[in-house]
């Protein structure tokens, strides 16, 4: 059986290397990637096209030979799956059809859901094939809170006013996207680790505009819900959740949420990680991703002070946030070389 560093790290065994992979690894840092991407129609074709979609997935573990791979996708694919026309426009971003109301949509627009999300199941089976067999393949999507502040407002937002309106007073009609969200989300998860997903993560990347007050409803809760309906359907895949900003309510999203390991933003102080959350759980990031720009002895500085904070602990090393696309390619290599040999 092949040792697979990042699984067995993730699942709470400390090794003498730390694993490592980047969010946002394939991606427009990369001129591969870009040679690709310029030739496609659209993002979303891009994405639910299973062979270029496998293709850039690999490209960073060619290169970087990074201990992990995530399939190539965006967490708007499960909006766009339940038919609120997600579009990407250049120097915009993505595009939706807003929702008025919280109860604008109802359990109806998962009718054809799982099928149009099969090109993702499929891409997930053609990398398995392509990847070395140490190397393990991560499956995602993105965690309800997130979803709604952009269906809400039918596009990113800046201080996500519309959703956060609904919380205070739709309440009722909000539990009624959640649920629906819930379970689009479990159906999502499902069929990446049926075809093939040896973990699973959940992207709550806005997690930060949710008030203390609200977290639990609104963040910890519904993570809780998909991790018990994945594991209900007999998946056993880990489950990282990423609540982004979520501050000192990591630690009852640790305890309260179910999930495998928790990724950490840069905002988090590794030290302050370290003493709070429950001892066994494996951590994964959290270097600040504008560090990569200049790979100086700041960001070295910052590389040690995060290996030192979790030598005892399992950890994955990641960012703290997606990796921007003005990184040199260089820089990856020297941040991965500085880890590995350190």
């Amino acid at each position: 059986m092949i040792d697979k560093l990042f699984l067995s790290t993730i699942t709470g065994n400390k090794s003498q290397r730390t694993p490592i992979w980047m969010m946002r690894q394939a991606g427009r840092y990369l001129k591969e990637y870009q040679l690709i991407r310029s030739a496609q129609k659209d993002f979303i074709t891009f994405c639910l096209n299973p062979e270029k979609a496998s293709t850039v997935t690999v490209q960073p573990i060619t290169r970087y030979a990074f201990d992990a791979a995530i399939i190539f996708s965006d967490i708007l694919i499960v909006p766009w799956a339940m038919n609120r026309d997600v579009r990407f426009q250049t120097g915009i971003g993505p595009l939706l059809n807003p929702m008025v109301k919280p109860d604008d949509i109802n359990k109806s627009c998962l009718n054809d859901f799982e099928q149009k999300l099969l090109p993702v199941g499929e891409a997930i089976k053609l990398t398995k094939a392509l990847l070395p067999k140490e190397i393990a393949l991560i499956g995602f999507a993105g965690a309800p809170w997130t979803l709604i502040t952009y269906m809400a407002e039918g596009k990113s937002s800046r201080d996500f006013q519309k959703a956060r309106l609904w919380a205070w007073q739709d309440a009722k009609a909000l539990d009624g996207l959640l649920e629906i969200l819930i379970e689009a989300t479990i159906l999502f998860l499902c069929l990446q680790a049926r075809s093939g997903a040896e973990c699973l993560m959940l992207f709550d990347s806005w997690a930060s505009a949710v008030p203390a007050s609200q977290r639990d409803w609104l963040v910890t809760k519904p993570t809780a819900a998909i991790v018990k309906g994945v594991r209900k359907q007999g998946y056993k895949q880990p489950i990282i959740g990423f609540p982004k900003g979520f501050g000192d309510g990591l630690i009852n999203f640790a305890n309260e949420s179910g999930v495998d390991a928790i990724g950490l933003d840069h905002s988090i102080n590794p030290m302050w990680a370290e003493k709070n959350l429950p001892k066994n759980l494996p951590v994964q990031g959290n270097l600040d991703p504008i560090s990569l720009l200049g790979s100086g002895k700041e960001m070295f500085r910052d590389i040690d002070n995060i290996l030192e904070a979790f030598h005892n602990r399992p950890h994955i090393f990641n960012l703290g946030h997606g990796i921007t696309p003005q990184t040199p390619v260089e820089n990856v290599q020297i941040m991965i070389d500085y880890i590995r040999n350190r």
